[in-house]
């Protein structure tokens, strides 16, 4: 992969993420990260949701009128803790692309066909297939050069997962993964000062948190990751730990708390003043979130993993 330049990229994520400008700082520090890395195909995207984060690393830009509200339904379930960002509606898929990605991907997995259709919009995908990534990988012995996952710690059995990613790369293949580190929790503000402590005058942060942290189910240190993944019979060619405290904590709240509401006010704009108030947002943020990502850090949430078969 080319290098990337981070504030091109940093702009790119605003203008999709910019009512959710946590997301963007978040997807920012992914993106450097993975900047060196040479994604090989055939390549799968085990749980590539709705294609966006590796459309965009893959050079794909969208259009200024699309981004990731454009499409959202049912806003209010968002209080029922309910993703409202899994809905999907053809009607407004409509001058989605502005740039094309400068390559493909064989295929792309996820268990929300919503999502899925959504993936396809970017062109990115050469197909997509639904499917748990709990169970067995419906693909042959040998069929992908690079695996590509950031989810693993969603997934009830990942030693189950971690051997069938083995065994759908071909002899040489690698496999890249995100994975969270042991501190992860400590970062959510609702986990340290209720869940660790029990005090109640902190449970209110449940209406922050909305199950999101509690449901992370795999959260391991750098030394029990890597004895995981030699267990499934990788091979660790590198780990690189990242995404600050500063970056996680700030994403921990954010703007999510009050987004349905901005959702609900912006797409209620016309097309041109829409336009106009993002293209300004995003003009301020960036000089706010591009030093954020730069500053040093010992405490980091996250590493990235290159791992061959």
């Amino acid at each position: 992969m080319a290098n990337i330049d981070r504030d091109t990229t940093l702009q790119t994520l605003l203008e999709y993420f910019w009512l959710r400008p946590e997301t963007a700082a978040w997807r920012a520090s992914d993106f450097r990260v993975l900047e060196s890395i040479d994604f090989r195909g055939p390549m799968l995207d085990l749980g590539c949701g709705d294609g966006a984060f590796s459309f965009m690393l893959a050079g794909g830009r969208y259009s200024v009128d699309y981004d990731f509200s454009s499409m959202t339904t049912d806003r209010d379930q968002f209080f029922e803790n309910t993703d409202i960002y899994n809905h999907f509606d053809p009607a407004k898929a409509v001058n989605v692309i502005a740039q094309p990605a400068r390559y493909k991907i064989a295929v792309g997995f996820d268990h929300k066909r919503a999502l899925l259709d959504k993936a396809m919009l970017t062109g990115l995908y050469e197909r997509t297939v639904e499917g748990d990534a709990n169970e067995p990988l419906a693909f042959p012995d040998g069929s992908f050069a690079t695996v590509y996952s950031n989810i693993l710690y969603w997934i009830e059995e990942f030693p189950t997962t971690l051997r069938e990613i083995r065994r759908v790369l071909q002899p040489g293949g690698e496999c890249i993964l995100q994975v969270p580190s042991n501190r992860l929790r400590d970062f959510s503000f609702y986990q340290r000062l209720f869940v660790q402590t029990g005090d109640p005058k902190w449970e209110w942060l449940k209406l922050i948190d909305r199950g999101r942290s509690d449901n992370i189910k795999n959260c391991l240190t750098q030394e029990n990751w890597s004895s995981e993944f030699e267990r499934a019979g990788f091979r660790v060619i590198s780990c690189t730990p990242y995404l600050s405290r500063l970056v996680l904590e700030a994403w921990d709240i954010g703007l999510r708390p009050i987004s349905p509401f901005l959702i609900e006010m912006t797409n209620e704009l016309s097309l041109e003043t829409r336009r106009d108030i993002k293209r300004r947002w995003v003009a301020s943020l960036l000089p706010m979130i591009s030093p954020l990502l730069s500053m040093p850090s010992d405490e980091n949430g996250f590493f990235l993993f290159r791992l061959a078969r």
